[in-house]
């Protein structure tokens, strides 16, 4: 265990940061059924920042150049070359057609320089960790699998010497796609450069000169479509540059692509299923269907991590790092999803910390508990709560106020957008408030606290099931999610500062008056006229919970400033 932790598996938190030879083993398929990740189709690839857009990518990528070693050893096999391409390299252009440019160049570039991969000694290496991640991991189903298996069994020295006799890498003989794709890099690369207004048509010609007689097809990765300028993706009287890019694409039938994309974003617009089937990366952890789902992935993950990163012979369960319960629900795996929010970047940066203080907390490695997922929780919270200045943290301060007495973790907050921006703004990944429902007409938007920042302000989110009662386990094991909202104001938020107030139960009722038993013990007369002026059109009977502030007349105490809650 303390290798483990030692080796700090979670550390990284960005797919392009994982070296190639290691990506199908930590790769979890977000995939169930008959479809594979790996299918040799078009794909829309939908997630926000850090849902694995990315990763999904790279296995792809990882996934194809693996099998190419066996479908060139296999002259009968289809060759399919993938080709990633991060359009966040265009960024920095804000000409459309320039950027369209750009990327046929770069396209072309790297089908004419996919042999390198094969040439050299180290990246030979990297392909044979993937080749038997492929045996392990991945059922196979083509006409080169006794290929494969052969290959995955052989040594990584053995492997490189097979492979560079086999195909000729060391000699003078070299397969065709070598020796066309060295000649069209010597020939054709800068006469491409130097086209005014190069095309699908050059990606045509590199295809016949490069693959078709060779059986083979194109698998392009499109990767940060959403951080190209938003002209790109706008059309005036015609269809815009983007539109055109995928539709020559689709219309290629050697051209497969599979693209990233930001959902609600300038590159959201392909709607059609002519584009492909969209494999949907988000999860909703707050119902129990999703969240059923998403701890699958979680489970998978933990297992791949830890035992790629362990130096033992043997399989090392989860089990044995992370408290985890037989049912789905009540232990520390349960608070890191619902913290994650369905997001695979916070979820391996929370599993990292939580292994963290773990070790920090019990002086060494130990089982991380749900009492340990609880403190990290809290002080990632804290960390991020700490950007904030004191004028920003002591307005939000009173709407958690607010949202705690009245036993709710949404809210609204009518006219007040501008305001609360810079809290569901912060940061593209991570804030202490989201929006769960974006207001339209009179239907204003829904607020909610991060879980984290529940936790850290001791915000309920949970009933316990079949009642009303606050569930202090914050689990799904014997509660439910609150579902109300709160209907913030600047009355309640000058109320939630007021010092001094506590809370009650009315305790008898006639007409518009009556007495409220406070936390105190003490009886507190109130009429209708107490009632803020939010509140006085709510329903109240005895047993209602209130908020208010304790004061006397002459001998009699009153309950002023009262909230309904």
């Amino acid at each position: 265990m303390e290798e483990i932790f030692q080796s700090r598996p979670f550390k990284t938190r960005n797919a392009d940061e994982f070296d190639l030879g290691s990506i199908l083993s930590l790769f979890v398929s977000p995939i169930d059924g008959l479809t594979s990740p790996f299918d040799y189709e078009n794909t829309i690839v939908k997630g926000r920042m850090g849902s694995g857009k990315t990763m999904y990518l790279r296995a792809n990528y990882a996934y194809y150049l693996y099998r190419l070693v066996p479908t060139l050893i296999n002259d009968e096999s289809e060759k399919i070359l993938p080709v990633l391409i991060k359009l966040s390299d265009f960024q920095h252009i804000k000409e459309p057609s320039e950027v369209y440019r750009s990327i046929i160049i770069k396209i072309i570039e790297e089908l004419a320089s996919i042999y390198l991969h094969l040439q050299d000694a180290h990246r030979l290496a990297q392909l044979h960790n993937g080749i038997i991640s492929i045996s392990e991991k991945f059922s196979l189903n083509s006409k080169f699998t006794s290929t494969m298996a052969q290959l995955a069994k052989l040594g990584s020295e053995e492997y490189i010497e097979r492979v560079s006799n086999t195909l000729g890498i060391d000699g003078s003989i070299k397969p065709k796609l070598f020796s066309l794709s060295a000649k069209w890099q010597e020939t054709k690369h800068s006469e491409l450069k130097n086209k005014s207004n190069p095309g699908i048509k050059d990606v045509e010609e590199c295809y016949k000169n490069l693959l078709e007689e060779q059986n083979g097809k194109i698998l392009l990765l499109i990767d940060e479509a959403g951080a190209l300028d938003k002209s790109f993706f706008a059309g005036k009287e015609t269809s815009s540059f983007f539109e055109i890019l995928m539709n020559q694409f689709r219309t290629s039938a050697f051209i497969r692509t599979k693209i990233a994309i930001y959902p609600n974003s300038y590159s959201d617009m392909l709607t059609e299923t002519r584009y492909g089937d969209v494999v949907s990366l988000e999860q909703t952890v707050t119902d129990e269907r999703g969240f059923s789902k998403f701890r699958k992935c979680v489970c998978n993950i933990l297992s791949n991590y830890i035992n790629e990163y362990s130096n033992s012979a043997k399989t090392i369960n989860s089990e044995e790092i992370f408290e985890i319960s037989g049912e789905e629900f009540g232990d520390s795996l349960e608070q890191i999803i619902f913290a994650s929010n369905g997001n695979m970047r916070r979820l391996i940066q929370l599993l990292d910390l939580a292994m963290n203080i773990t070790y920090r907390e019990c002086n060494g490695a130990a089982k991380v508990t749900k009492d340990m997922v609880l403190e990290t929780l809290k002080e990632n919270a804290a960390s991020v709560e700490s950007i904030f200045t004191d004028d920003e943290r002591e307005f939000i301060g009173g709407i958690v106020a607010t949202c705690k007495s009245r036993g709710a973790y949404k809210f609204k907050f009518p006219n007040m957008s501008p305001v609360l921006y810079k809290y569901t703004e912060k940061s593209q990944e991570y804030n202490i408030v989201n929006i769960e429902e974006v207001g339209t007409g009179r239907k204003g938007t829904i607020y909610y606290f991060d879980y984290s920042y529940t936790v850290l302000k001791d915000i309920p989110t949970h009933y316990i099931s079949n009642s009303e009662k606050i569930n202090r386990d914050r689990s799904l094991l014997n509660g439910t999610w609150i579902g109300r909202v709160t209907q913030m104001s600047p009355e309640l938020l000058e109320q939630a500062n007021m010092p001094g107030k506590i809370e009650g139960e009315i305790d008898y009722l006639q007409k518009d008056a009556g007495f409220i038993k406070g936390s105190d013990g003490e009886q507190y007369y109130f009429n209708k006229n107490y009632i803020i002026k939010d509140d006085r059109n709510k329903y109240i009977c005895v047993g209602k919970n209130v908020r208010f502030y304790p004061s006397s007349l002459a001998d009699s105490k009153i309950a002023s400033n009262l909230e309904i809650l």
